[in-house]
């Protein structure tokens, strides 16, 4: 018996990302167990009862059993952690976290972890303290801290910590790490500081970087008659005129697995959203709003994520150990293994692509650390679980055409879920140049307008709720 349990609870572990309901089931005897269940194999049906079943009082009480069993219980804490958020005790939630951190003190990000849910918990000064002692440390939590103490600091009004904090934000590299929107800030702290040649010398180099940001090139027209540095983005602008398309961005609050989908979306659409509308939600959002996130101190990269992730390049999504742990957990190891392979091959070809055409869509949808904004942004995030079934289900609420798209500014969009009546090459030729931002725009709904509908709203500027 003691071997068949132990089968289930490491076919469980193998499954439980891409066949969720399977892992339950493989699962529920040690939850039927109660105190004798295994304590990993609790911890796991905690998460699986939080994130797809959303049964938060059952996954409670797996997570409290899970601890009380001892171990190191990841899982466990991460599931009850977010039960209590999600009750709004939040105190209670740091310390659960400060006790998985002990538990665990050779993982780094429980720092960051535990500093967003001190600052929810309106402790803001003991979440600077932690951060501070985290950028001061360097990798790998060096630019999640300063990203985090930039914004904290003019949240409150500390203009002279903020400069701070931004200055050494930007010196990192790779450059693609920090968003537009941070040069823009930068910039702006170091002109109200009377510092006029820092803040054009900012506003240059972030327009070098981001060509297609208008805002820096348009604070560098005001302020000081100037251009701004040559130089195009990768993928032209799409001319609505020839798409025959209105792009509506929608700002919304920030899409969590606390908030879900379907209410806040309607919500954030409603006085703008009309029929005949196609109301285009990224990827990244819907998987978010459906749980498939996971923190990164619940992943431990294997050898041959480890191995594989040499390969990947600075700006791939799986460039990180935990990223292509992510694809394993995803797609399977004998996939991943095989599309390495026809990925090595490719490069012998000078093609690109091979890897994600073997390992699949599940793998290519995966953004890592590198791709994802605050508090995110220390998470692997997934694909949506059946986008085009998402998309139905969206539909019935909203009355629209619904499509999920991966949109971005290397590649263009890709249409990966949508219902029966949605013109996917239209759409996917509408949102090339990805309308919503590839940053921190906080609009990750698109309403997509046939011309000649509706053509009084409003177009190419967000419209809506304001983003977290």
């Amino acid at each position: 018996m003691k071997g068949a349990a132990t089968y289930r609870r490491w076919r469980a572990q193998r499954v439980w990302l891409r066949a969720p309901a399977r892992a339950l089931t493989l699962l529920a005897p040690d939850a039927r167990a109660g105190e004798d269940g295994d304590p990993d194999a609790l911890s796991l049906y905690a998460w699986l009862a939080l994130t797809y079943q959303r049964e938060e009082a059952e996954a409670e009480r797996a997570a409290r059993l899970a601890l009380r069993g001892g171990g190191p219980a990841r899982v466990a804490s991460a599931a009850l952690a977010a039960v209590l958020l999600n009750r709004g005790e939040r105190d209670a939630a740091v310390e659960a976290l400060r006790e998985a951190q002990r538990r665990n003190p050779g993982v780094p990000w429980y720092t960051l972890s535990i500093a967003d849910a001190l600052v929810e918990a309106g402790r803001a000064p003991e979440a600077e303290a932690l951060l501070e002692d985290a950028a001061a440390a360097g990798p790998p939590l060096r630019r999640h801290a300063l990203t985090r103490l930039s914004r904290l600091s003019v949240e409150r009004g500390d203009r002279d910590r903020a400069r701070r904090f931004f200055a050494q934000l930007l010196d990192l590299a790779p450059d693609y790490l920090v968003y537009a929107s941070d040069y823009v800030t930068s910039g702006g702290l170091e002109l109200e500081a009377g510092h006029p040649d820092g803040a054009r010398e900012i506003w240059r180099r972030g327009a070098g970087i981001y060509p297609r940001h208008d805002g820096l090139r348009a604070l560098l027209a005001e302020h000081f008659g100037d251009d701004g540095p040559p130089g195009a983005p990768r993928i032209p602008r799409v001319s609505e005129q020839s798409v025959g398309a209105h792009r509506i961005p929608v700002k919304t609050p920030f899409i969590t697995a606390r908030t879900g989908l379907h209410r806040l979306v309607d919500e954030a659409t409603a006085a703008v959203r009309e029929p005949g509308d196609v109301l285009v939600l990224a990827e990244s959002a819907a998987a978010a709003g459906q749980g498939k996130i996971v923190p990164l101190e619940l992943v431990e990269p294997g050898r041959v994520a480890r191995l594989l992730s040499r390969f990947v390049g600075e700006i791939g999504p799986l460039h990180s150990p935990e990223g292509m742990e992510g694809a394993i957990l995803e797609a399977g190891r004998p996939r991943v293994l095989l599309g390495a392979v026809a990925g090595a091959a490719g490069k012998l070809f000078k093609q690109r692509g091979w890897f994600y055409r073997v390992a699949g869509p599940e793998a290519a949808m995966i953004d890592d650390v590198a791709a994802c904004m605050p508090p995110h942004d220390h998470h692997v995030l997934f694909g949506p679980r059946d986008p085009d079934g998402l998309a139905r289900s969206l539909s019935a609420k909203l009355g629209c055409e619904v499509a999920i798209v991966d949109a971005n500014h290397l590649s263009g969009a890709w249409v990966v879920g949508a219902t029966p009546n949605v013109d996917r090459r239209w759409l996917t030729a509408a949102l090339a140049d990805n309308p919503a931002g590839n940053e921190d725009e906080g609009t990750p709904v698109v309403l997509v307008r046939r011309i000649g509908a509706g053509d009084g709203a409003a177009t190419g500027s967000p419209v809506g709720a304001a983003a977290q």
